[in-house]
This record gives C-alpha cells, sequence and structure tokens, in this order.
C-alpha cells in the first residue's frame, strides 16, 4: 500500500494541463464564431446594397473598366513623355534664345559706345574749330561741356584721362575773359554797310543849296534868269571867318575813294578781329576813326553817332592768345577706341 500511494499522488496532477487547454479552444471557438458571423452580417450588408441600393454598380463590366484604366494610364504615361520631351526642346531653345539675346545686347552695348564715342570725338573737333577758327569761346566752351556729359554717360575707366583733360580745358575757357566777337563783327560790318549815307566835308552845304534850289517856286523865265546872275555874282566875292582850317571840298571821284578806303579799313578790322591779330584790329580802327574825323563832317549826328562806336569798338577787349584745347581730342583718340 505504501508503495502505490506515492504512484497515485504522483498521477493526479496530470489532468490539469488538459482543462487549461480545453478552456482555451473554447474562448478561440467563439472569438472565431463572432468573426464568422461579423463577416457575414457584413456580406450580408454588402449583397443587401448591391441589390436593392446600388443595383447600378452590378452592371458594371469590371474586366472591362479594369482595362480601359490600364489603356488610359498608358496613354496618360506617353503624353507625360511627350511633354517632358517637349519641356527639353523648350529649355533648349530658351537657352538659345538667351544666347542669342545677350549676343545682341552685347552688340547694342558696344555699338552704343562707339556712337558715343564717336560723337564726343566730333564735340571736340567743333570745340577746337570754333575756338581757333572763328574765337568763339563760348560755343567752344558749350561744346566741350556736352562732351565731358557724354563721357558721363559711358562710365569707362579707360576715358578717366580724357575727362581730366577735358574737365581742365573748361577751366581754360571759363577763365577767359568775355568778350562778344560776333557782335563787335556784326557791328563793324554794319557801319562799312552805313558809309554812303555819312556826309563828307563841305558835301552837307552843296547838298542842302540844291535842295534849296530845287525847293524855290516856279516863276517866270526871265525873273528866274536874273536870280540865278546875281547868285553867281554873289559867289564871286565872299568873306568868311574861320577859327579852323576849312577842308577843302573833294571832286567826286576822290569822294568815292575816301568812302571805299574807310569801309577797307572797317573790313580789314573785321577780319583781323575774327583772327585774333589785336594789334591789326586796333590799328585799322584806330586809322578809320582819324579817316572819319579828316574826311566826314562832324557836324552831323550820324557821322557822331559812327564816330561814337568806333570808340566803343576800340574799348571792347579782345583776346590776344587763345587756350590750346586739342590735347583732349588727342587723348580720345588714343584710348577712346580702345574702351571695350
Amino acid at each position: 500500500m505504501s508503495t502505490d500511494t506515492p504512484k497515485d499522488s504522483a498521477a493526479d496532477p496530470q489532468p490539469q494541463p488538459k482543462k487549461a487547454s480545453t478552456r482555451t479552444g473554447r474562448i478561440s471557438g467563439g472569438l472565431a464564431l463572432i468573426i464568422a458571423s461579423i463577416a457575414l452580417i457584413g456580406s450580408g450588408y454588402l449583397w443587401y446594397t448591391l441589390l436593392y441600393e446600388r443595383q447600378e454598380l452590378l452592371a458594371i463590366d469590371v474586366p472591362g473598366t479594369l482595362e480601359t484604366l490600364t489603356r488610359e494610364t498608358k496613354q496618360l504615361h506617353d503624353g507625360l513623355t511627350d511633354v517632358e520631351e517637349q519641356q527639353t526642346s523648350l529649355l533648349e531653345t530658351q537657352e538659345t534664345l538667351k544666347s542669342a539675346v545677350d549676343k545682341v545686347q552685347n552688340d547694342l552695348g558696344r555699338h552704343r559706345t562707339d556712337w558715343i564715342l564717336a560723337e564726343t570725338e566730333q564735340l571736340l573737333l567743333i570745340a577746337n574749330r570754333r575756338l581757333q577758327l572763328a574765337r568763339d569761346a563760348a560755343s567752344a566752351l558749350a561744346a566741350l561741356r556736352a562732351a565731358d556729359r557724354n563721357l558721363e554717360l559711358l562710365a569707362n575707366p579707360n576715358l578717366i584721362a580724357v575727362r581730366r583733360q577735358v574737365a581742365r580745358e573748361i577751366a581754360l575757357l571759363e577763365s577767359l575773359e568775355k568778350s562778344d566777337v560776333a557782335g563787335a563783327s556784326l557791328r563793324l560790318g554794319a557801319l562799312a554797310d552805313g558809309l554812303d549815307r555819312l556826309p563828307l566835308s563841305g558835301e552837307l552845304h552843296s547838298q542842302v543849296l540844291a535842295h534849296a534850289e530845287a525847293a524855290e517856286p516856279a516863276a517866270d523865265g526871265g525873273w528866274q534868269t536874273a536870280r540865278g546872275m546875281w547868285r553867281d555874282i554873289l559867289q564871286l566875292v565872299r568873306i568868311r571867318r574861320h577859327d579852323a582850317t576849312e577842308r577843302p571840298l573833294l571832286p567826286p571821284e576822290q569822294q568815292y575813294f575816301v568812302r571805299e578806303n574807310l569801309r577797307l579799313m572797317l573790313y580789314g578790322a573785321q577780319q583781323a578781329l575774327l583772327q585774333g591779330h589785336v594789334q591789326t584790329y586796333q590799328h585799322n580802327l584806330k586809322t578809320a576813326s582819324r579817316w572819319l574825323n579828316d574826311h566826314f563832317d562832324d557836324n552831323t549826328p550820324a557821322v557822331q553817332t559812327a564816330r561814337a562806336e568806333l570808340d566803343k569798338l576800340r574799348a571792347t577787349p579782345v583776346m590776344s592768345e587763345l587756350p590750346d584745347i586739342s590735347g583732349s581730342l588727342e587723348i580720345l583718340r588714343k584710348a577712346g577706341r580702345r574702351a571695350p
């Protein structure tokens, strides 16, 4: 008995794991049944929806729809490939156009620089010619300032030396004594053109007599003849008192040469003024004034006005020496053509 009891006691615990496994199987089966019930209910609801609420879904040709979708997807893929190719082509065209535009801009910029340089050179030439040939400092100064504005627009470091020289030449012209050379030249020309209206010495008296004779009323021939004879007799003997030496009357041919010589003196003064020959200019004006006093009637307003005009012209300051403004032109021709 003592040996059987331990065997029984050792064999008793064996059924316990069998009961636990049975309980676990029951739980798993219950869960499977619940899941199957939910699936059945869902399938039933799906079939109910398809049969009664969405019957049009049953009429859909799924294989055909899938085939259509596949075909459209392929078409879209092919279209996307074409678009990518076109985009690549557009990018290449854009790069080509950009290169062409850049080249045109570079060409235009280079041509614009060439145009401005050519215009600046012409302005400097005009400044030199106006100053040296016409002695017109005002016009030369305006041309230099315009050339400096053109150089400022270019903003090229290679042209700094040109701008520096132009600034020096502008300062030289601004420091010159201002004189109206063109106005003085025109006044001399007006004097020369009006010499025919100036009366010579003794010419005014003869003109007054001729005018008086023309103004006498007409009379019978005998009385007119008698008055003429009496006037001739009175002119045979004439007593005059003069405090100054009376200038002799000039014959008609000498009157012409007097006017022409004085006109040549005025034109010579005009030419000397334009060429900058100050001594010749002053000498001709002085000779013209003396000639006017010696051979023209000082008592007439016309002669007095002409003499006053000559005195004003003699007092007008004239530039004797002009500055050299050709340096900027030489520097521009050397450096301007190499400007990028």
